[in-house]
């Protein structure tokens, strides 16, 4: 009687090397979303810092919540649009931070530290590293604001990088409650339409599932086949 085969070395290789391939593409960031938070199923979260995500925030498909530098905060009532980009890539250190009621709209990216409430990015606008833009601001579609600068509270930035004050703003509190009054409908008309991701984001990692799975795999492997 033959003896048995045993599983070979490269093939107990292949299979771990297989698990932790697929753990690894499956790490996402330590996550703190609220219960009424929206974050689409297609929405791309990455990093290993943590990403926060308010009351009634809503995160479009395709926005992306980069916490490879640093932790993003995301304030309630704020939306990101497709294909928008928050937070910094991998080597560039540094928390973003969304206060209440701010908007960013499709293809802007932000890297800024801190975005203040009420304020409003447009469509492919870039906000640079360590930039801060105060509350009640607009940073018009496709403007620049450049690595560590300054939009002031009611600032707007336009036309190739011209800026101004919005006085209208600035002096009536009744005009900034309306302003937030608008981004709360905004996202509530957004539940309806956005779909939630659901235990994509709210149950345990995929890689936590699959590293309790592994040993198991590994001794099964190691076994051999059963005679």
């Amino acid at each position: 009687m033959s003896a048995p085969r045993l599983p070979s070395q490269t093939s107990n290789r292949s299979q771990t090397s297989n698990t932790s391939s697929a753990a690894a593409a499956s790490v996402r960031p330590p996550l703190k979303i609220h219960s009424t938070a929206i974050v689409s199923e297609r929405a791309v979260l990455t990093g290993s810092h943590p990403i926060t995500i308010g009351e009634r925030a809503v995160i479009h498909p395709f926005a992306h919540l980069r916490a490879e530098g640093g932790s993003v905060t995301i304030g309630e009532y704020c939306t990101i649009d497709e294909t928008a980009v928050v937070g910094l890539p991998a080597g560039e250190g540094g928390e973003v931070v969304l206060e209440k009621g701010v908007a960013v709209h499709s293809g802007a990216v932000v890297l800024g530290s801190i975005i203040g409430e009420g304020s409003e990015i447009g469509v492919k606008a870039r906000i640079g590293k360590g930039a801060t833009v105060g509350q009640y601001a607009t940073v018009a579609a496709a403007e620049t604001v450049e690595d560590g600068g300054n939009v002031g509270d009611f600032g707007v930035v336009f036309g190739r990088g011209r800026k101004r004050v919005d006085g209208l703003l600035e002096g009536s509190e009744e005009l900034r409650e309306l302003r937030l009054t608008s981004q709360r409908k905004m996202c509530k008309a957004l539940e309806s339409l956005v779909p939630d991701g659901g235990m994509k984001w709210r149950g345990p990692p995929l890689v936590q599932v699959q590293l309790e799975l592994a040993p198991h795999a590994h001794m099964n492997a190691i076994k051999g086949p059963t005679l």
